[in-house]
C-alpha cells in the first residue's frame, strides 16, 4: 500500500493543526472541564503494549469435541480403559471412572511431582515446545484484538517479525476523541518531530461575566506571539488546566501571564515545560463588549507520522483494511492519542489488527535448532570436563609422607589368653603381655628389665613408650615397673 495520509483536524470550534487551538467558553463560576491531566516535561509520549494475542490454532487432542468421554478398548480379560496396561494399578493410578487428581500419587505426592516438574521437566518442555511457537500459530498467523484507555500524549504499540510481501490486517475505533494510525517497520520514539506553525484570528463577543478561551498543548521551546484589542476593558491571561480551573471557581491562582481591566495588549510567552496553555478573555463588567484577537504560535518537536509507511490522523475511525509489507522486519502498529488534535482527557479504542507473518512452525524450529545445538552442545561439555575431573581425582591419590613417623611400636594383634594372671591371679587385658601388678610374662616368668623403672604417675613406659594407666605397677606390653 502506497505510503499516505489522512484527514487532519480536531477539536471543536475550530481546533487541529490547521485552524489551531481548541476554544471554549462559559460564565464564570459554571461547570467547565479542562484538561488537567500530567504529562512529562519534555512532552515525550508515553507506550503502552500487551493486547491480548490470539492465534487460531485448529482444536486438536480429547477436548476438541463439547464433551469427552474414556476410550475403551476390549481386552481378553474384559473391557478396560484405555490406558490400563501390565503397569497399571489403582492402588497408586487410580480408578479410570475418576478425575486423574484423586490418584494416590497425586495426593501423597504432589509437592515431589510439582518439584520436579517445576525444577526440571518444565524448562525443558518450554524450551522444546513453548518457545518456537511463541509469536504466532503453526501458519503464522496471529491476532492483537483489545479494547484500552489512553490517555493524552500516549500511544499503543504492538509488532511482530514478518516476511516480504505478507499483509497486516487492521480496524480500529475510538470513543470519543481523535487518534492516529500508523505502520511502520521501527519503533515509536524513531520517528521524526517537526516544527508546525499556527495562528487564530477572530472576533470574540464577551457579554457579562463571560469568558472566551483558546487550548494549545506546546511542549518546551515554543512560543505564543497574542495581540488584541477590546472596545471596553477586560481581563486577559495565560494559564493551565488546573490554574484556570481554581479560577473558574472564584479562586485566586497565579497565572503565567496577566493583563487585568486592559482594553489592549501583546507580547510573547515562550514555554518552558510541556502542557496544555489556555489563553483566556474575561468580561467582568456590565456591558457587552467585542475583542479582536490575533494569535500566531510555533509548536515544536510535533510527531511527524508521515514518516511511517502507513498512517492516518485525527480520525475516531480507521476503517478495517490491509497492508502489505515491502521488507522483512519487525512491524509495529501505533495508536497514536495527540494532544494537539483533540481537548479531552482520555479516550477508549478498540482495535483488531492481524499479521500474517509468513513465518510459520518449521521455520521457527530451524531458526532455533542453532541456539538448541549450542546448548546441548555447551551441557555436553559440562559433563564431560565433570567426568574427567572425577576420573583426575582418583589418580591423584594422598601419596605417604617422606618424614620419619615417631618411634611408637606398632598395635599388636591382641592374643587369646587367661584373663588371670597365674602368679598374683590379677584380671591381666586380653592384649597384655605383662602382668600390671607384678610384671610377670603371660607366657614364660622373664618379668620387666630390672636396670630401667618409669617414674611414678607417668603416662607411658620409659621403655617401650605403651600408654600406661594410673594404678598399673608395671607395663603390659614389656614388663618395665613403674616406681610407686
Amino acid at each position: 500500500m502506497p505510503r499516505g495520509g489522512g484527514a487532519r483536524g480536531g477539536g471543536f470550534r475550530g481546533g487541529g493543526f490547521g485552524g489551531g487551538g481548541f476554544r471554549g467558553g462559559g460564565f464564570r463560576g459554571g461547570s467547565a472541564g479542562f484538561r488537567m491531566g500530567g504529562s512529562r516535561s519534555g512532552g515525550a509520549p508515553f507506550g503502552r503494549t500487551g493486547a491480548s494475542r490470539v492465534t487460531s490454532r485448529a482444536p486438536r487432542g480429547p477436548y476438541r469435541h463439547s464433551y469427552y468421554r474414556p476410550h475403551r478398548r476390549y481386552y481378553w480379560y474384559g473391557y478396560r480403559p484405555w490406558y490400563w496396561r501390565w503397569w497399571y494399578n489403582p492402588w497408586w493410578a487410580g480408578r479410570w471412572y475418576r478425575p486423574w487428581y484423586y490418584s494416590p500419587v497425586y495426593v501423597g505426592g504432589g509437592i515431589t511431582i510439582a518439584i520436579v516438574l517445576g525444577l526440571i521437566l518444565l524448562p525443558l518442555v518450554g524450551v522444546a515446545f513453548w518457545f518456537p511457537f511463541s509469536s504466532a500459530n503453526t501458519d503464522g498467523t496471529v491476532n492483537y484484538r483489545s479494547t484500552e484507555t489512553l490517555y493524552f500524549n500516549e500511544y499503543w504499540y504492538e509488532y511482530e517479525n514478518i516476511k516480504a510481501n505478507n499483509k497486516i490486517s487492521y480496524k480500529v475505533d475510538s470513543l470519543s476523541s481523535y487518534i492516529s494510525f500508523a505502520i511502520w517497520d521501527q519503533p515509536f520514539e524513531n520517528l521524526p518531530t517537526t516544527t508546525r506553525l499556527g495562528n487564530d484570528t477572530d472576533q470574540l463577543v464577551l457579554i457579562s461575566d463571560w469568558y472566551e478561551y483558546i487550548q494549545y498543548y506546546l511542549k518546551p521551546g515554543s512560543s505564543i506571539n497574542y495581540n488584541f484589542n477590546a472596545s471596553s476593558q477586560i481581563d486577559f491571561f495565560i494559564a493551565n488546566g488546573q490554574a484556570l480551573y481554581d479560577w473558574n471557581l472564584g479562586g485566586s491562582p497565579s497565572f503565567y501571564v496577566d493583563e487585568s481591566n486592559v482594553t489592549q495588549a501583546s507580547g510573547v510567552y515562550n514555554v518552558l515545560s510541556a502542557r496544555d496553555y489556555y489563553l483566556v478573555w474575561y468580561n467582568d463588567g456590565l456591558s457587552t463588549v467585542t475583542v479582536n484577537i490575533s494569535i500566531n504560535y510555533s509548536a515544536i518537536d510535533v510527531i511527524d507520522l508521515s514518516a511511517a509507511d502507513f498512517y492516518v490522523e485525527g480520525v475516531d475511525t480507521v476503517v478495517q483494511d490491509t497492508f502489505t509489507v515491502p521488507n522483512d522486519g519487525n512491524w509495529y502498529f501505533f495508536v497514536y492519542f495527540d494532544p494537539m488534535l483533540s481537548p479531552e482527557e482520555s479516550t477508549t479504542i478498540t482495535f483488531d489488527v492481524t499479521y500474517d507473518t509468513g513465518i510459520t512452525s518449521v521455520d521457527r524450529w530451524i531458526d532455533f535448532q542453532p541456539i538448541l545445538i549450542t546448548i546441548i552442545v555447551v551441557v555436553g561439555i559440562i559433563i564431560v570436563a565433570a567426568l574427567l575431573a572425577r576420573r583426575g581425582q582418583k589418580k591423584l591419590k594422598p601419596k605417604p609422607s617422606s618424614k620419619t613417623v615417631p618411634s611408637k611400636t606398632p598395635e599388636k594383634k591382641p592374643k587369646k589368653t587367661t584373663s588371670t594372671c597365674i602368679r598374683c591371679n590379677s584380671s591381666i587385658r586380653a592384649d597384655a603381655n605383662f602382668c600390671p601388678n607384678c610384671g610377670g610374662k603371660v607366657e614364660g616368668r622373664i618379668t620387666g628389665t630390672p636396670a630401667l623403672v618409669t617414674p611414678a604417675k607417668a603416662k607411658s613406659c620409659s621403655f617401650c613408650g605403651s600408654k600406661l594407666l594410673i594404678d598399673d605397677k608395671f607395663c603390659k606390653w614389656c614388663g618395665t615397673k613403674v616406681a610407686s
